[in-house]
């Protein structure tokens, strides 16, 4: 079950803190969840600190429209779907 690069489900969260919480070490959490030791540690750390199994929102970089305009961008082409290959050609 290695699933590299996938970000840890609020299942498989639930799991690693109830087996830490029955006394497993890491190396036996990885071998019953298929995850790094490293994984099971950040997830039982961000647990203690915040007592929350739901990871924090990611930062990146900040969006060019607002949602008011990306509505009325969608608005826009539904009405006239003609609209959106201008958009892409009148540059």
């Amino acid at each position: 079950m290695d699933l590299k690069g996938k970000e840890i489900t609020p299942e498989e969260r639930k799991i690693i803190i109830k087996l830490r919480n029955e006394g497993k070490t890491l190396g036996e959490i990885d071998k019953i969840v298929g995850r790094t030791h490293s994984s099971i540690q950040r997830v039982i750390n961000n647990y203690t600190s915040s007592k929350s199994i739901i990871s924090n929102p990611r930062s990146g970089h900040p969006s060019k429209l607002t949602a008011r305009e990306k509505r009325y961008v969608v608005k826009s082409v539904r009405l006239n779907p003609r609209i959106s290959k201008c958009l892409s050609d009148c540059k």
